[in-house]
Protein backbone atom coordinates (compact mmCIF):
# COMPACT_ATOMS: atom_id res chain seq x y z
CA UNK A 1 0.00 0.00 0.00
CA UNK A 2 2.75 2.48 0.61
CA UNK A 3 3.68 5.17 -2.02
CA UNK A 4 7.55 5.06 -1.90
CA UNK A 5 8.20 1.98 -4.64
CA UNK A 6 11.84 2.98 -5.10
CA UNK A 7 15.38 3.07 -3.06
CA UNK A 8 16.92 6.04 -1.32
CA UNK A 9 19.66 5.48 -3.69
CA UNK A 10 17.76 5.30 -6.89
CA UNK A 11 15.83 8.75 -5.25
CA UNK A 12 18.86 10.41 -4.55
CA UNK A 13 21.47 9.18 -7.36
CA UNK A 14 17.98 10.49 -9.70
CA UNK A 15 17.33 14.37 -10.13
CA UNK A 16 14.63 14.15 -11.88
CA UNK A 17 12.99 12.52 -9.13
CA UNK A 18 13.85 15.00 -6.21
CA UNK A 19 10.84 16.63 -4.80
CA UNK A 20 8.37 15.11 -6.71
CA UNK A 21 6.76 13.28 -3.98
CA UNK A 22 4.74 16.47 -3.42
CA UNK A 23 2.67 16.10 -6.45
CA UNK A 24 0.21 14.20 -8.18
CA UNK A 25 0.50 13.97 -11.75
CA UNK A 26 -2.87 15.14 -13.82
CA UNK A 27 -3.44 11.41 -14.81
CA UNK A 28 -3.19 10.09 -11.60
CA UNK A 29 -5.69 12.53 -10.20
CA UNK A 30 -8.36 11.57 -13.33
CA UNK A 31 -7.69 7.71 -13.13
CA UNK A 32 -8.40 7.84 -8.81
CA UNK A 33 -11.28 10.26 -9.77
CA UNK A 34 -12.93 7.66 -12.26
CA UNK A 35 -12.73 5.16 -9.53
CA UNK A 36 -13.88 6.98 -6.76
CA UNK A 37 -16.55 8.85 -7.86
CA UNK A 38 -17.54 7.69 -10.84
CA UNK A 39 -20.08 4.95 -11.28
CA UNK A 40 -23.13 3.09 -10.09
CA UNK A 41 -25.32 4.55 -6.46
CA UNK A 42 -22.58 7.84 -6.78
CA UNK A 43 -23.94 10.86 -7.64
CA UNK A 44 -22.02 11.02 -11.12
CA UNK A 45 -23.07 7.38 -12.06
CA UNK A 46 -22.04 7.08 -15.74
CA UNK A 47 -19.56 9.68 -17.69
CA UNK A 48 -16.59 9.12 -19.89
CA UNK A 49 -12.85 9.48 -18.84
CA UNK A 50 -11.94 12.30 -21.94
CA UNK A 51 -14.99 14.76 -19.87
CA UNK A 52 -13.42 14.47 -16.82
CA UNK A 53 -9.50 14.67 -18.35
CA UNK A 54 -11.60 18.11 -19.99
CA UNK A 55 -12.58 19.27 -16.68
CA UNK A 56 -9.33 18.38 -14.62
CA UNK A 57 -7.30 20.64 -17.67
CA UNK A 58 -9.64 23.45 -16.78
CA UNK A 59 -9.44 22.98 -13.29
CA UNK A 60 -5.86 22.55 -13.50
CA UNK A 61 -5.54 25.89 -15.42
CA UNK A 62 -7.42 28.28 -12.96
CA UNK A 63 -5.36 26.85 -10.05
CA UNK A 64 -2.13 27.68 -12.11
CA UNK A 65 -3.20 31.37 -12.07
CA UNK A 66 -4.02 32.35 -8.49
CA UNK A 67 -3.35 29.44 -5.99
CA UNK A 68 -0.49 27.07 -6.91
CA UNK A 69 3.04 28.73 -6.27
CA UNK A 70 4.72 30.23 -9.60
CA UNK A 71 8.27 28.43 -10.18
CA UNK A 72 8.51 29.59 -14.21
CA UNK A 73 11.26 31.94 -14.92
CA UNK A 74 13.48 32.46 -17.86
CA UNK A 75 16.62 34.58 -17.95
CA UNK A 76 19.06 35.82 -21.07
CA UNK A 77 21.27 38.19 -21.45
CA UNK A 78 19.39 41.31 -23.15
CA UNK A 79 20.34 41.67 -26.80
CA UNK A 80 21.05 45.10 -28.85
CA UNK A 81 17.30 44.40 -29.76
CA UNK A 82 16.14 45.67 -25.74
CA UNK A 83 13.71 43.05 -26.53
CA UNK A 84 12.83 40.02 -25.17
CA UNK A 85 10.27 37.16 -26.75
CA UNK A 86 8.08 36.06 -23.95
CA UNK A 87 7.96 32.56 -23.04
CA UNK A 88 5.82 30.16 -25.50
CA UNK A 89 3.96 28.90 -22.37
CA UNK A 90 3.47 32.49 -20.84
CA UNK A 91 0.32 33.78 -19.63
CA UNK A 92 1.28 36.40 -17.57
CA UNK A 93 4.19 37.46 -15.73
CA UNK A 94 4.89 38.08 -11.68
CA UNK A 95 8.39 40.13 -11.53
CA UNK A 96 10.80 41.29 -14.01
CA UNK A 97 14.12 42.22 -13.19
CA UNK A 98 17.47 42.47 -13.68
CA UNK A 99 20.83 40.64 -11.78
CA UNK A 100 23.78 42.52 -10.23
CA UNK A 101 27.13 40.80 -9.82
CA UNK A 102 26.63 39.66 -6.97
CA UNK A 103 23.10 37.45 -7.85
CA UNK A 104 20.52 39.51 -6.32
CA UNK A 105 17.68 40.51 -8.38
CA UNK A 106 16.35 44.47 -8.75
CA UNK A 107 12.72 44.70 -9.90
CA UNK A 108 12.20 46.69 -13.22
CA UNK A 109 9.74 48.51 -13.05
CA UNK A 110 6.38 48.34 -16.03
CA UNK A 111 5.55 51.68 -17.44
CA UNK A 112 2.51 52.68 -19.49
CA UNK A 113 3.93 56.16 -20.94
CA UNK A 114 5.33 54.12 -24.04
CA UNK A 115 4.45 51.42 -26.89
CA UNK A 116 5.50 49.73 -30.16
CA UNK A 117 1.87 50.46 -32.17
CA UNK A 118 1.22 49.42 -35.82
CA UNK A 119 3.03 52.28 -37.63
CA UNK A 120 0.91 53.42 -40.92
CA UNK A 121 2.50 53.35 -43.93
CA UNK A 122 1.59 57.11 -45.20
CA UNK A 123 2.19 59.18 -48.60
CA UNK A 124 3.73 62.26 -48.52
CA UNK A 125 1.09 63.59 -48.28
CA UNK A 126 0.16 61.98 -44.78
CA UNK A 127 -2.69 60.31 -46.82
CA UNK A 128 -2.45 56.46 -45.76
CA UNK A 129 -0.64 54.64 -48.89
CA UNK A 130 -1.62 51.31 -50.84
CA UNK A 131 1.66 51.27 -52.57
CA UNK A 132 1.81 48.37 -55.64
CA UNK A 133 5.62 46.88 -56.19
CA UNK A 134 6.74 47.72 -52.48
CA UNK A 135 9.06 45.15 -50.76
CA UNK A 136 7.21 43.65 -48.06
CA UNK A 137 9.74 41.79 -45.85
CA UNK A 138 11.71 43.65 -43.76
CA UNK A 139 15.32 43.89 -43.65
CA UNK A 140 15.85 42.73 -46.99
CA UNK A 141 19.57 43.94 -47.40
CA UNK A 142 20.47 42.07 -43.47
CA UNK A 143 21.50 44.98 -42.06
CA UNK A 144 19.82 45.61 -39.03
CA UNK A 145 18.36 44.47 -35.82
CA UNK A 146 20.21 41.37 -33.18
CA UNK A 147 23.50 41.54 -33.74
CA UNK A 148 23.00 39.09 -36.34
CA UNK A 149 22.60 41.07 -39.02
CA UNK A 150 19.24 39.36 -39.88
CA UNK A 151 16.32 40.41 -37.12
CA UNK A 152 13.24 40.07 -38.30
CA UNK A 153 14.61 36.99 -39.88
CA UNK A 154 14.88 33.57 -38.30
CA UNK A 155 17.94 31.43 -38.50
CA UNK A 156 18.19 27.51 -38.22
CA UNK A 157 20.53 26.66 -35.11
CA UNK A 158 24.27 26.66 -35.94
CA UNK A 159 26.16 23.74 -35.71
CA UNK A 160 29.16 23.87 -33.45
CA UNK A 161 31.42 20.86 -31.84
CA UNK A 162 34.79 20.32 -30.02
CA UNK A 163 35.33 16.70 -31.04
CA UNK A 164 37.71 15.66 -33.69
CA UNK A 165 34.88 14.85 -35.58
CA UNK A 166 33.63 18.62 -35.63
CA UNK A 167 37.12 20.60 -35.74
CA UNK A 168 37.39 24.23 -36.45
CA UNK A 169 36.66 25.35 -40.41
CA UNK A 170 39.39 26.89 -43.03
CA UNK A 171 42.05 29.18 -41.61
CA UNK A 172 40.75 29.33 -37.90
CA UNK A 173 37.34 30.95 -38.62
CA UNK A 174 35.93 28.78 -35.93
CA UNK A 175 33.51 25.73 -35.97
CA UNK A 176 30.95 23.82 -37.16
CA UNK A 177 28.09 25.14 -40.04
CA UNK A 178 26.39 28.56 -39.36
CA UNK A 179 25.07 31.47 -41.23
CA UNK A 180 26.46 35.13 -40.63
CA UNK A 181 25.68 38.73 -42.56
CA UNK A 182 29.07 40.11 -44.82
CA UNK A 183 28.80 43.17 -46.58
CA UNK A 184 25.14 42.57 -46.53
CA UNK A 185 24.97 39.21 -47.50
CA UNK A 186 23.95 36.39 -46.38
CA UNK A 187 26.73 33.37 -46.08
CA UNK A 188 26.31 30.12 -45.64
CA UNK A 189 29.01 28.10 -44.44
CA UNK A 190 28.96 24.58 -44.26
CA UNK A 191 31.45 21.99 -42.41
CA UNK A 192 31.58 18.08 -43.17
CA UNK A 193 30.95 15.64 -39.87
CA UNK A 194 32.06 12.41 -39.91
CA UNK A 195 29.85 10.11 -38.49
CA UNK A 196 29.86 5.99 -38.95
CA UNK A 197 32.79 6.67 -41.67
CA UNK A 198 30.79 9.28 -43.48
CA UNK A 199 30.58 12.29 -44.10
CA UNK A 200 27.71 14.61 -43.99
CA UNK A 201 26.81 17.85 -44.70
CA UNK A 202 23.72 20.71 -42.99
CA UNK A 203 21.09 21.89 -44.77
CA UNK A 204 20.98 25.72 -43.53
CA UNK A 205 18.11 28.03 -43.09
CA UNK A 206 16.89 31.36 -42.70
CA UNK A 207 13.19 32.47 -42.91
CA UNK A 208 11.02 35.65 -42.24
CA UNK A 209 7.07 35.14 -41.99
CA UNK A 210 5.22 37.63 -44.54
CA UNK A 211 1.54 38.74 -43.94
CA UNK A 212 0.02 38.50 -47.52
CA UNK A 213 -3.65 39.03 -46.55
CA UNK A 214 -5.63 41.16 -49.16
CA UNK A 215 -2.64 40.59 -51.38
CA UNK A 216 -2.70 38.44 -54.50
CA UNK A 217 1.09 38.44 -56.32
CA UNK A 218 3.87 38.60 -55.41
CA UNK A 219 7.45 39.09 -57.35
CA UNK A 220 11.02 37.94 -56.20
CA UNK A 221 14.33 38.36 -57.24
CA UNK A 222 17.73 37.60 -55.51
CA UNK A 223 21.66 36.81 -56.34
CA UNK A 224 23.43 33.94 -55.02
CA UNK A 225 26.74 31.67 -55.45
CA UNK A 226 27.26 28.27 -54.90
CA UNK A 227 30.35 26.12 -55.49
CA UNK A 228 30.85 23.35 -57.87
CA UNK A 229 31.75 19.69 -57.19
CA UNK A 230 35.31 18.96 -57.50
CA UNK A 231 37.54 16.14 -56.51
CA UNK A 232 41.27 16.67 -55.03
CA UNK A 233 43.91 14.86 -53.87
CA UNK A 234 44.74 16.37 -50.30
CA UNK A 235 48.37 15.55 -48.38
CA UNK A 236 50.04 16.81 -45.37
CA UNK A 237 53.40 19.18 -45.83
CA UNK A 238 56.27 19.58 -43.80
CA UNK A 239 54.95 21.99 -41.96
CA UNK A 240 51.97 19.68 -40.51
CA UNK A 241 49.52 21.80 -42.94
CA UNK A 242 46.61 20.14 -45.26
CA UNK A 243 47.79 21.45 -49.17
CA UNK A 244 46.38 20.45 -52.62
CA UNK A 245 49.03 17.68 -53.88
CA UNK A 246 51.27 18.99 -56.40
CA UNK A 247 50.19 22.90 -55.90
CA UNK A 248 50.77 23.77 -52.01
CA UNK A 249 47.73 25.57 -52.00
CA UNK A 250 43.84 25.59 -50.89
CA UNK A 251 41.45 25.87 -53.61
CA UNK A 252 39.04 28.74 -52.88
CA UNK A 253 36.05 27.58 -51.42
CA UNK A 254 37.36 24.64 -49.34
CA UNK A 255 39.47 24.37 -46.67
CA UNK A 256 40.56 22.50 -43.86
CA UNK A 257 42.32 22.61 -39.81
CA UNK A 258 45.48 21.03 -39.29
CA UNK A 259 45.16 17.18 -39.47
CA UNK A 260 45.19 15.11 -36.50
CA UNK A 261 46.92 11.57 -36.41
CA UNK A 262 48.53 12.39 -39.83
CA UNK A 263 52.44 12.65 -40.69
CA UNK A 264 54.07 14.62 -43.56
CA UNK A 265 53.78 12.75 -46.96
CA UNK A 266 50.27 11.51 -45.92
CA UNK A 267 47.74 11.60 -49.01
CA UNK A 268 43.96 10.70 -49.61
CA UNK A 269 41.39 11.88 -51.83
CA UNK A 270 37.93 13.78 -51.68
CA UNK A 271 35.33 15.08 -53.81
CA UNK A 272 33.56 18.18 -52.31
CA UNK A 273 30.45 18.73 -52.59
CA UNK A 274 28.24 20.53 -55.26
CA UNK A 275 26.20 23.13 -53.35
CA UNK A 276 22.58 24.41 -53.82
CA UNK A 277 21.24 28.04 -52.94
CA UNK A 278 16.79 28.55 -53.23
CA UNK A 279 14.92 31.23 -52.83
CA UNK A 280 11.09 31.23 -52.46
CA UNK A 281 7.76 31.23 -51.02
CA UNK A 282 6.38 28.63 -48.71
CA UNK A 283 4.09 27.55 -46.38
CA UNK A 284 6.02 26.26 -43.49
CA UNK A 285 9.27 28.04 -41.80
CA UNK A 286 12.70 26.60 -41.91
CA UNK A 287 13.68 24.01 -39.89
CA UNK A 288 15.09 25.38 -36.88
CA UNK A 289 17.52 22.29 -36.23
CA UNK A 290 20.36 22.25 -39.29
CA UNK A 291 21.06 18.44 -38.48
CA UNK A 292 23.53 16.80 -40.76
CA UNK A 293 22.04 14.50 -43.48
CA UNK A 294 23.99 13.76 -46.62
CA UNK A 295 20.16 13.42 -48.81
CA UNK A 296 18.71 17.03 -47.19
CA UNK A 297 17.40 19.81 -49.36
CA UNK A 298 15.39 18.05 -51.51
CA UNK A 299 13.23 20.50 -53.18
CA UNK A 300 9.67 18.27 -52.51
CA UNK A 301 9.83 18.21 -48.69
CA UNK A 302 10.30 21.87 -48.21
CA UNK A 303 6.57 22.79 -49.13
CA UNK A 304 7.31 25.37 -51.58
CA UNK A 305 3.78 26.75 -53.07
CA UNK A 306 3.07 26.51 -56.68
CA UNK A 307 4.83 28.69 -58.93
CA UNK A 308 6.47 29.03 -62.73
CA UNK A 309 10.00 28.17 -60.77
CA UNK A 310 12.08 25.45 -60.28
CA UNK A 311 9.92 21.99 -60.47
CA UNK A 312 7.20 23.80 -60.93
CA UNK A 313 7.17 25.07 -57.31
CA UNK A 314 7.54 29.10 -56.49
CA UNK A 315 11.46 29.05 -55.91
CA UNK A 316 14.44 30.11 -57.48
CA UNK A 317 17.63 27.97 -57.35
CA UNK A 318 21.71 28.04 -58.06
CA UNK A 319 23.78 25.36 -57.74
CA UNK A 320 26.96 23.54 -58.73
CA UNK A 321 28.68 26.67 -59.18
CA UNK A 322 26.45 27.53 -62.11
CA UNK A 323 24.92 31.19 -63.05
CA UNK A 324 26.95 32.28 -59.76
CA UNK A 325 26.31 35.88 -59.17
CA UNK A 326 23.55 36.04 -61.64
CA UNK A 327 20.32 38.42 -60.28
CA UNK A 328 17.53 35.62 -60.85
CA UNK A 329 13.67 36.78 -60.78
CA UNK A 330 10.37 35.10 -60.18
CA UNK A 331 7.04 36.65 -61.14
CA UNK A 332 3.04 36.14 -60.74
CA UNK A 333 3.51 33.82 -57.88
CA UNK A 334 -0.21 33.52 -57.20
CA UNK A 335 -0.69 34.37 -53.04
CA UNK A 336 -4.47 35.10 -53.10
CA UNK A 337 -5.72 31.69 -51.16
CA UNK A 338 -2.99 32.53 -48.09
CA UNK A 339 -3.20 34.71 -45.47
CA UNK A 340 0.77 34.07 -44.34
CA UNK A 341 3.51 32.63 -46.51
CA UNK A 342 7.22 32.55 -45.43
CA UNK A 343 10.05 33.85 -47.55
CA UNK A 344 12.46 30.99 -47.01
CA UNK A 345 15.98 30.70 -48.38
CA UNK A 346 17.57 27.26 -47.67
CA UNK A 347 21.62 26.48 -48.45
CA UNK A 348 22.99 22.75 -49.10
CA UNK A 349 26.09 21.30 -49.17
CA UNK A 350 25.65 17.41 -48.84
CA UNK A 351 29.02 16.04 -48.46
CA UNK A 352 29.65 12.55 -49.01
CA UNK A 353 31.91 9.85 -47.72
CA UNK A 354 36.14 10.53 -48.69
CA UNK A 355 36.97 7.75 -51.49
CA UNK A 356 40.12 6.90 -49.04
CA UNK A 357 41.67 7.54 -46.02
CA UNK A 358 38.37 9.06 -44.34
CA UNK A 359 40.85 12.05 -42.00
CA UNK A 360 38.58 12.73 -38.92
CA UNK A 361 38.82 16.64 -40.03
CA UNK A 362 36.55 19.28 -40.98
CA UNK A 363 36.01 20.72 -44.55
CA UNK A 364 34.53 24.01 -45.42
CA UNK A 365 32.57 25.02 -48.28
CA UNK A 366 30.40 28.38 -48.41
CA UNK A 367 27.18 29.64 -50.42
CA UNK A 368 26.41 33.36 -50.00
CA UNK A 369 22.93 35.53 -51.30
CA UNK A 370 22.32 38.70 -51.41
CA UNK A 371 19.97 41.17 -53.25
CA UNK A 372 16.94 39.76 -51.60
CA UNK A 373 13.67 41.57 -52.99
CA UNK A 374 9.89 40.45 -52.31
CA UNK A 375 7.68 42.80 -53.59
CA UNK A 376 3.73 43.34 -54.03
CA UNK A 377 3.00 43.55 -58.07
CA UNK A 378 -0.40 44.65 -56.85
CA UNK A 379 -1.55 47.58 -54.44
CA UNK A 380 -2.68 45.92 -50.90
CA UNK A 381 -5.85 46.22 -50.09
CA UNK A 382 -5.10 46.55 -46.71
CA UNK A 383 -3.10 49.18 -44.81
CA UNK A 384 0.24 48.29 -44.60
CA UNK A 385 3.18 48.76 -41.34
CA UNK A 386 5.89 51.17 -42.13
CA UNK A 387 8.89 48.28 -40.01
CA UNK A 388 9.04 45.79 -37.80
CA UNK A 389 9.48 48.45 -34.67
CA UNK A 390 7.43 51.97 -34.88
CA UNK A 391 8.87 55.40 -34.49
CA UNK A 392 7.77 55.01 -31.02
CA UNK A 393 9.33 52.46 -29.50
CA UNK A 394 12.73 53.03 -31.82
CA UNK A 395 12.81 56.89 -29.51
CA UNK A 396 11.69 55.14 -26.26
CA UNK A 397 15.28 52.90 -26.22
CA UNK A 398 17.54 55.26 -27.99
CA UNK A 399 17.09 57.74 -24.86
CA UNK A 400 18.55 57.65 -21.56
CA UNK A 401 15.69 56.86 -18.98
CA UNK A 402 15.20 60.39 -17.48
CA UNK A 403 15.62 58.29 -13.92
CA UNK A 404 19.19 57.49 -15.20
CA UNK A 405 20.38 61.39 -15.68
CA UNK A 406 23.18 61.89 -13.36
CA UNK A 407 22.02 66.02 -12.56
CA UNK A 408 20.45 66.92 -9.70
CA UNK A 409 19.06 63.65 -8.04
CA UNK A 410 16.15 63.07 -10.72
CA UNK A 411 15.31 67.19 -11.44
CA UNK A 412 15.11 67.67 -14.80
CA UNK A 413 13.29 70.42 -17.00
CA UNK A 414 10.53 67.89 -17.78
CA UNK A 415 9.11 67.19 -14.36
CA UNK A 416 10.54 70.53 -12.39
CA UNK A 417 11.40 73.65 -14.40
CA UNK A 418 12.60 75.36 -11.21
CA UNK A 419 15.51 74.34 -9.61
CA UNK A 420 15.58 72.41 -6.13
CA UNK A 421 11.28 72.15 -6.74
CA UNK A 422 10.50 68.38 -6.09
CA UNK A 423 6.47 68.75 -5.65
CA UNK A 424 4.89 66.00 -8.13
CA UNK A 425 7.54 63.52 -7.92
CA UNK A 426 6.44 60.22 -9.61
CA UNK A 427 7.30 57.37 -7.12
CA UNK A 428 7.40 54.87 -10.07
CA UNK A 429 10.15 57.06 -11.57
CA UNK A 430 12.11 57.89 -8.21
CA UNK A 431 14.82 54.11 -9.12
CA UNK A 432 17.07 53.95 -11.00
CA UNK A 433 16.48 50.12 -12.38
CA UNK A 434 14.63 50.77 -15.38
CA UNK A 435 11.10 50.52 -16.65
CA UNK A 436 9.38 47.79 -19.78
CA UNK A 437 6.20 47.08 -21.31
CA UNK A 438 5.21 44.51 -22.99
CA UNK A 439 3.90 44.13 -26.93
CA UNK A 440 1.49 42.01 -26.35
CA UNK A 441 1.14 42.06 -30.70
CA UNK A 442 4.46 41.09 -31.65
CA UNK A 443 5.05 39.05 -28.03
CA UNK A 444 7.71 40.08 -27.09
CA UNK A 445 8.87 42.71 -23.64
CA UNK A 446 10.41 45.88 -24.64
CA UNK A 447 12.77 47.43 -22.24
CA UNK A 448 14.40 51.15 -21.86
CA UNK A 449 18.31 51.38 -22.92
CA UNK A 450 19.52 51.59 -19.33
CA UNK A 451 18.82 47.75 -19.47
CA UNK A 452 21.20 46.78 -22.97
CA UNK A 453 23.26 44.06 -21.86
CA UNK A 454 22.21 43.12 -18.56
CA UNK A 455 21.25 39.56 -16.95
CA UNK A 456 17.03 39.79 -17.07
CA UNK A 457 15.14 37.48 -15.25
CA UNK A 458 11.71 36.85 -16.04
CA UNK A 459 9.30 35.66 -13.53
CA UNK A 460 6.11 34.25 -14.95
CA UNK A 461 2.64 32.30 -14.45
CA UNK A 462 1.41 29.57 -17.50
CA UNK A 463 -1.43 27.39 -17.30
CA UNK A 464 0.46 24.20 -16.47
CA UNK A 465 -0.73 22.50 -19.40
CA UNK A 466 2.10 23.00 -21.75
CA UNK A 467 3.92 19.54 -21.44
CA UNK A 468 3.20 16.11 -19.86
CA UNK A 469 5.51 16.78 -17.02
CA UNK A 470 4.13 20.29 -15.84
CA UNK A 471 0.30 18.97 -14.96
CA UNK A 472 1.25 17.57 -11.73
CA UNK A 473 -0.64 19.04 -8.55
CA UNK A 474 0.66 19.96 -5.37
CA UNK A 475 -1.19 17.12 -2.31
CA UNK A 476 -2.20 20.66 -0.63
CA UNK A 477 -4.55 21.08 -3.53
CA UNK A 478 -5.63 17.69 -4.76
CA UNK A 479 -8.83 17.56 -2.84
CA UNK A 480 -9.93 21.10 -4.46
CA UNK A 481 -9.05 19.14 -7.66
CA UNK A 482 -11.71 16.46 -6.87
CA UNK A 483 -14.06 19.26 -6.33
CA UNK A 484 -13.78 21.34 -9.03
CA UNK A 485 -14.28 18.52 -11.38
CA UNK A 486 -16.82 17.05 -9.72
CA UNK A 487 -18.95 20.84 -9.79
CA UNK A 488 -17.81 21.01 -13.55
CA UNK A 489 -18.97 17.57 -14.60
CA UNK A 490 -22.51 18.39 -12.66
CA UNK A 491 -23.05 22.11 -14.19
CA UNK A 492 -22.97 21.22 -17.41
CA UNK A 493 -25.31 17.82 -17.11
CA UNK A 494 -28.77 18.33 -17.41
CA UNK A 495 -31.61 16.81 -14.74
CA UNK A 496 -29.32 17.31 -11.57
CA UNK A 497 -31.20 19.07 -8.97
CA UNK A 498 -29.77 22.59 -8.79
CA UNK A 499 -29.35 22.08 -4.67
CA UNK A 500 -26.62 19.42 -5.78
CA UNK A 501 -25.26 22.00 -7.96
CA UNK A 502 -25.01 24.62 -5.33
CA UNK A 503 -23.84 22.38 -3.21
CA UNK A 504 -20.78 20.86 -5.25
CA UNK A 505 -19.85 24.62 -6.10
CA UNK A 506 -19.48 25.69 -2.23
CA UNK A 507 -17.55 22.66 -1.51
CA UNK A 508 -15.42 23.12 -4.61
CA UNK A 509 -14.92 27.04 -3.05
CA UNK A 510 -14.45 25.50 0.15
CA UNK A 511 -11.62 23.21 -1.22
CA UNK A 512 -9.57 26.02 -3.63
CA UNK A 513 -9.50 28.44 0.19
CA UNK A 514 -8.29 25.58 1.69
CA UNK A 515 -5.37 24.73 -0.69
CA UNK A 516 -4.35 28.56 -0.77
CA UNK A 517 -4.45 28.98 2.82
CA UNK A 518 -2.21 25.41 3.00
CA UNK A 519 -0.06 26.50 -0.08
CA UNK A 520 0.69 30.01 1.23
CA UNK A 521 3.31 28.71 3.47
CA UNK A 522 2.55 30.54 6.66
CA UNK A 523 5.05 29.22 9.55
CA UNK A 524 4.09 30.26 13.12
CA UNK A 525 8.20 30.79 14.07
CA UNK A 526 8.51 32.78 10.74
CA UNK A 527 5.40 35.16 12.02
CA UNK A 528 6.97 34.83 15.49
CA UNK A 529 9.85 35.95 14.80
CA UNK A 530 8.46 38.87 12.63
CA UNK A 531 6.88 40.29 15.53
CA UNK A 532 9.63 40.23 17.95
CA UNK A 533 11.13 42.32 15.46
CA UNK A 534 8.03 45.03 15.58
CA UNK A 535 8.48 45.02 19.52
CA UNK A 536 12.21 46.74 18.85
CA UNK A 537 12.40 49.94 20.56
CA UNK A 538 12.39 52.86 18.21
CA UNK A 539 15.05 55.65 18.93
CA UNK A 540 15.89 58.54 17.53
Amino acid sequence: MGLLNNTDNSYYSDTSEHGNYQFVSLNDIVSQFMFAYVGEGKVISKTNKLEVSFHAQRALAEMSFDVFKSVKALQIDLPPSLSMVLPRDYVSYTKVSFVDGSGIKHRIYPTSDTSNPFQVLQADDKSYSFPSNAEVVKNNIFNAGNGLGIDPWVQSNPIVGTSNNLLAGANGDGKGSKTTVVSEALNFRHSSHLTSGKLHGANLSVWQKINVDGLDILDISARASTVASAAFTWTVDANNRWVLQNSGAVVPGYGTQTPANFQAGDTFAMTAPSTTVRIGISTSPGDSNSSYNSTNGNIDTENWINGDGEQGKAVLQWTDGVNNSEVKDLSNIDVSSYTEVYVKITSTAPWETHSVGEPNETFVTTNTIDQVSVINAQASEYIQQVGVDSSTFNNYKSRTPSENRTNDDYEDDIYWPNEGERYGLDPARAQVNGSFYIDDRQGKINFSSNISGKTVILDYISDSLGTDKEMQVHKFAEEAMYKSIMYGLLSVKSNVPEMVVRRYKKERFSAVRQAKLRLSSIKLGEITQILRGKSKQIKH
